[in-house]
């Protein structure tokens, strides 16, 4: 008699025949392994695999389908598009905190010729592409992704694509995927990889750390966004992890305070009250901190407003990890002035706004700041309209804009996400049902 499946099982355990303890987020024999914890539900028989559909000769398909090589896969005009759509729709999603520009340089070279690499960007791309123009290319999608998982599950915690970053990478790719493909839990691949990243605290002071270091940017960022979206703590943590000293390039400058705002997440949204009190004036040196270190040609350049009509400001800032920059720093000063005790705190951060350069002279409420900070991010969004900067501000919009009070602001907000959607593929209906969920206990005003 077959055993019974255990849906709470790893994948990880179950594809070696190993007995899981069924603890999440990680496993015990995962976590003692280092090995990743694969949590993406009941594992797709190859035998129901799109390529797989003859029962005869399904086994023959399988085998042929799970060892060709990047190159015999390339060989498709099919795969080629999905790659270039890789190279040059998605990839600069993830250069924003590099200056290297290695995902959209390496992670292509490095997939030619491995397997595990390819499809996790195969797996990316044809999702994006069925969100943005061919819907048809899902099925692609979702046979790679099966095929991924397979090799993914299957790696030794001293495997070289884990010592180079190569896995971490993918991860990145694959949470994007799930994000894309509107999976019930796209945070799963969160939940199991982030062990991957710890090991790399000891690169994180090197602004050219490679591949780790990029990927541990990206892993940062997208924790970020979950957090932002579900009001919820970082899966990693960030305590160990020292304040970058040798920034060298305008990304730097992004990737120190995604640690900033990293850390006041951690703090704030999981800490008791005492904690925050104690924790709340530390917080706010470091946002003073890197904004204190921040080089002039990060404020925006311009605040001309090229449609007359809107009721979002316009800024203009010079480079995408610039804009990105200032959502996150706007965000590190929204959870604070959530969370402040008193007039004094509430002056301080007013203060940093108005030199931050928001076009007002006073912001006598709480309320209002919080307001003037949702139409900010908004703004430095929808200014830019960049795909790589729209990605990484679902997140900041999320958690911003939800204090926005006046109808017209709301509408344009609603307006403008509705046309990003084309731009990235994101799932934007659900971002605008839970803006709008918010909205409703909040009166509008004029």
């Amino acid at each position: 008699m077959p055993r019974q499946y255990k849906s709470a099982a790893c994948n990880t355990c179950r594809q070696r025949k190993l007995k899981c303890d069924e603890t999440l987020p990680v496993c015990q024999r995962c976590s003692k392994a280092s090995r990743y914890c694969d949590r993406s539900g009941k594992p797709v028989s190859i035998s129901q695999h799109p390529y797989c559909n003859d029962t005869d000769i399904g086994h023959q398909r399988s085998s042929l389908w799970l060892n060709e090589t990047p190159r015999k896969s390339l060989e498709s005009p099919e795969i080629t598009n999905y790659f270039r759509a890789y190279i040059m729709n998605v990839a600069p999603w993830y250069d924003l905190s590099d200056s290297q520009c290695l995902f959209s340089a390496e992670i292509p070279r490095i997939a030619l010729g491995e397997p595990l690499l390819l499809c996790a960007v195969i797996a990316l791309s044809a999702v994006y592409v069925s969100q943005t123009t061919a819907p048809s290319a899902r099925a692609m999608a979702e046979t790679y992704h099966t095929r991924y998982i397979r090799l993914f599950v299957n790696l030794d915690p001293e495997d070289v694509l884990i010592k180079k970053g190569v896995a971490l990478a993918s991860t990145c790719l694959l949470r994007s995927y799930e994000i894309l493909a509107e999976d019930h839990d796209p945070n799963r691949h969160l939940k199991g990889a982030f062990s991957l990243a710890s090991q790399l605290r000891e690169f994180l002071d090197q602004p050219t750390g490679g591949l780790l270091h990029s990927g541990f940017w990206n892993y940062l960022r997208e924790d970020i966004t979950f957090s932002l979206f579900g009001n919820c703590p970082l899966k990693i943590k960030l305590d160990p992890i020292p304040r970058l000293s040798n920034i060298s390039s305008d990304q730097d400058h992004l990737n120190a305070i995604s640690l900033v705002l990293g850390r006041i997440i951690n703090t704030m949204m999981k800490c008791t009250a005492e904690k925050i009190s104690d924790s709340w004036d530390a917080s706010l040196f470091h946002v003073k901190d890197w904004l204190s270190d921040l080089p002039p040609h990060f404020r925006p350049f311009s605040r001309a407003n090229l449609t007359p009509l809107s009721s979002l400001p316009a800024v203009h800032m010079l480079k995408a990890c610039h804009a990105a920059s200032r959502h996150y720093c706007l965000v590190s000063i929204a959870i604070l002035a959530e969370h402040t005790e008193n007039t004094v705190q509430l002056g301080s951060l007013t203060s940093i706004a108005l030199d931050m350069g928001f076009p007002t002279k006073m912001v006598p409420a709480r309320e209002d700041l919080l307001e003037h900070i949702g139409h900010e991010v908004c703004g430095v969004a929808f200014t830019s309209n960049e795909p790589s900067v729209l990605v990484n501000a679902f997140g900041p919009i999320s958690y911003c804009a939800k204090y926005i009070r006046k109808e017209a602001s709301r509408q344009e907000v609603v307006r403008h996400l509705v046309a990003s959607k084309k731009a990235t593929g994101w799932p934007i209906q659900k971002i605008i049902a839970n803006l709008q969920q918010h909205w409703s206990t909040i009166v509008p005003v004029p």
